[in-house]
């Protein structure tokens, strides 16, 4: 089989990283992905090239024509090269609509769209097939008439263990000392992520009399707000409690180091699999222990939350501090989350559950799904000439 898996970015995230490790994973499965990328979204060094030549696996850049219609034409163009079977689509505002006007016009090339979003916003269509991240969605999309399915951004448990990089050293080359340490690896982007940071930046105010060093690794747009956030607490305890690292192309040995994890989504499933006990923060500053009373909620929310608390910062403390005296404690909630991981998103139970999806999508989606979805999809074209149409008579009028 033969698939062509439109990413939605070319940084060092982790929806990217998954499509990623699918595509190595998949090759067992009988499966030959073709991975591009808008050349426009390439970061700097390290980004998701670096993270993919790691693996054995080439991502094709190309420039985006402008337009709509000249896109659609030009991905139609790839998939006619590339003699594809199936077209993935990765992010809800990526590339849906250029190849449902493109490749998949009159049910051509068969399509499947990958929301690793903690919604399904109205703009996704709702007659191709559909993978989420989340086992909340998958009620919510009950009724969608596409197929659904939920398949967790994995993890690999064999790459991702305790016993795969060395801690030790990744303490020394940080000076990062002897004591207990927290540890965050995560995309530093001013929307969803950078709040939850900074109420761990700030528990240190409170924790770093107490030999506890914060360290984050990840970079992004929330970067610099983020840096001076740190260096602020650090000038007020007298010492480096906060140590901001950048990105890492291989975050294994942070993972390995860290006594306790906080974070959300696949950076919190991936903690799990290093065995280290976690603290899942939600959007909004919100924050849950990950334990067997809490396991299976926590899950199903993709280790994430927006709820809003009235004190963020206390209540961070008092999960960490829970934790802190405890190493028993530590160790059992460790074994506990990676013997979960293993069940819930192991690398090779998702490439299975992946590799059968992409078989009945290619012959669950044709022109009568495709039709399904037009009369929406005209619609949009119609309020977006409309919307064309006021602006050109605004600017007249001025």
């Amino acid at each position: 089989m033969r698939v062509l898996v439109l990413l939605n970015s070319l940084e060092l995230g982790g929806t990217q990283i998954n499509a990623v490790d699918f595509s190595v994973a998949l090759r067992e499965h009988g499966v030959q992905s073709w991975l591009v990328g808008e050349r426009a979204s390439l970061t700097p060094e390290p980004n998701l090239l670096t993270y993919a030549a790691a693996q054995g696996v080439t991502i094709e850049l190309y420039d985006a024509l402008p337009g709509m219609r000249a896109h659609a034409a030009q991905l139609s163009s790839m998939a006619r090269r590339l003699q594809v079977d199936l077209i993935h689509v990765y992010g809800m505002w990526s590339l849906a609509r250029q190849v449902f006007w493109g490749p998949s016009r009159f049910g051509g090339v068969p399509w499947a769209q990958t929301v690793y979003e903690m919604s399904v916003a109205p703009i996704v269509l709702r007659h191709m097939p559909l993978i989420v991240g989340t086992g909340y969605l998958v009620d919510e999309l009950v009724d969608r008439p596409g197929p659904t399915i939920l398949i967790s951004p994995p993890v690999d448990m064999t790459r991702d263990s305790p016993t795969s990089a060395d801690a030790g050293a990744f303490r020394r080359e940080n000076n990062l000392g002897d004591g207990l340490l927290l540890g965050i690896v995560s995309r530093l982007d001013s929307n969803m992520k950078a709040t939850s940071i900074e109420v761990a930046i700030d528990a240190m105010r409170l924790l770093a009399a107490e030999d506890v060093t914060l360290f984050v690794v990840g970079a992004g747009d929330g970067a610099q707000r983020l840096s001076d956030r740190a260096r602020d607490v650090n000038a007020a305890v007298g010492r480096d409690a906060v140590r901001m690292l950048g990105a890492r192309v291989d975050p294994r040995p942070a993972y390995a180091a860290a006594d306790i994890m906080l974070g959300m989504g696949g950076s919190a499933a991936r903690s799990l699999a290093f065995g280290r006990p976690l603290i899942v923060q939600g959007e909004a500053g919100w924050s849950k222990l990950f334990e067997p009373a809490s396991a299976e909620s926590l899950a199903r929310s993709s280790y994430w939350s927006p709820d809003v608390v009235s004190d963020p910062v206390g209540d961070l403390v008092r999960a960490i501090r829970e934790l802190m005296s405890n190493a028993h404690r530590r160790a059992e909630l460790g074994e506990f989350g990676r013997e979960f991981a293993t069940q819930r998103f192991g690398l090779e139970a998702m490439t299975a559950r992946l590799a059968t999806f992409y078989r009945e999508a290619v012959s669950a989606y044709g022109r009568r799904a495709w039709m399904a979805d037009l009369p929406r999809e005209a619609r949009r074209l119609v309020e977006k000439v409309k919307r064309f149409i006021q602006r050109a008579v605004a600017r007249d009028a001025t």
